[in-house]
């Protein structure tokens, strides 16, 4: 059996429809000999995608920017002179795993969030990230009372079996009475399912038979305006926070100054204005920062709060504007019903920006 002895991998990397960015000239070109003590060669490709995907949100779910394409060409050669090449194409997000899940871990293939009950206000709409890839979901249905009140089908080919009496299998296919299946997926991306009014229970069908339920619970809050926080989470795409008690605001000034001389040598002799200072101010300036609560939440909260605290973009909304902000909080004490009893979660945050406009 032949042993690879070197690789070339070239790399393209874009953004927008599939195909239409790519140029004719590779974005990397990376080339590795095998080492001795090794049979395979491994290339590291996370950082050199990362570079190429920004995030974008303006409040238009439609036209959010977080991914990139990243298509390959691997040319190996063997010891035997020979030498072969493999094409492959992937749509790259920003996301993470972490160490306890071991190397290149693959993240959940449908609901493309950590936790499944979500809070919302009162007559507002939840917003669900979710793959609709050929392994992710094909359907999405809306529940309150145990009453179906609509479904999405996230424009994909749904094809109904019907069988008479038993469970069959046919090519390598298990086929259950009366099952649908998915056939001719092509649109390998996202999307942002929007509830129904007064749903309860929105259940995410996956393509592999899954079936993932997420609660929907309405805050209504009387005395609090809630705010609403969008960050990139740990599968790289933007989940929506509320955030339903109480907030305060700060305001930190910075500036310079010195003393400057306002005395007046005219004709009349040496003289000064009582009116004019001596101190002279200078590079003011002012960073705005506030405090949001959480409300009382579920426990599986800890672990969206962790993301909160780590994610590299965050948005919030109000005044019906969205503005970048960056989470200050730098530390969580994880809570649990047995220790705290209501949990509620504390979170810091920074207006990403100068109040004085310095952009030049």
């Amino acid at each position: 059996m032949a042993t690879i002895q070197s690789a070339t991998l070239k790399l393209w990397i874009y953004n927008g429809e599939f195909g239409a960015g790519k140029t004719l000239t590779p974005t990397y070109t990376l080339s590795k000999d095998k080492l001795a003590s090794e049979n395979s060669i491994a290339f590291d490709i996370a950082e050199l995608v990362k570079d190429y995907i920004e995030i974008r949100f303006t409040g238009d779910y439609d036209n959010i920017q977080q991914s990139a394409w990243v298509e390959y060409e691997l040319t190996r050669t063997f010891d035997d002179g020979n030498s072969d090449v493999i094409y492959n194409n992937y749509l790259a997000y920003n996301g993470y795993g972490d160490f306890e899940e071991g190397a290149n871990p693959e993240l959940d293939y449908t609901l493309l969030q950590s936790n499944k009950t979500v809070y919302v206000p009162e007559g507002v709409a939840a917003r669900l990230p979710v793959s609709r890839d050929e392994t992710g979901v094909y359907k999405v249905e809306y529940y309150a009372g145990g009453t179906l009140l609509g479904s999405d089908e996230l424009g994909l080919d749904i094809t109904a079996v019907t069988i008479d009496t038993e469970d069959i299998r046919v090519d390598s296919i298990d086929y259950t009475t009366d099952m649908s299946f998915v056939t001719n997926i092509t649109d390998d991306s996202t999307a942002q399912v929007v509830t129904y009014e007064g749903s309860e229970i929105v259940k995410i069908l996956g393509a592999d038979g899954t079936i993932t339920e997420v609660k929907i619970i309405y805050v209504c809050e009387p005395k609090f305006e809630p705010y609403k926080v969008t960050f990139l989470n740990k599968f790289g795409v933007l989940q929506d926070l509320y955030f339903f008690k109480k907030r305060t605001d700060n305001l930190n000034v910075s500036k310079e100054s010195y003393k400057r001389n306002t005395i007046d040598i005219g004709t009349d002799g040496v003289s000064y204005s009582r009116y004019k200072s001596t101190k002279e101010l200078y590079n003011i300036n002012s960073d705005r920062s506030f405090t949001m609560n959480t409300g009382f939440v579920v426990e599986e909260f800890n672990e969206v709060i962790r993301q909160l605290l780590m994610t590299e973009n965050a948005w919030i909304t109000e005044n019906n504007e969205v503005y970048p902000i960056v989470p200050k909080t730098s530390s969580l004490d994880y809570k649990t019903q047995l220790n705290d009893k209501l949990i509620n979660f504390t979170v810091e945050f920074d207006y990403a920006y100068n109040d004085i406009n310095n952009i030049h």
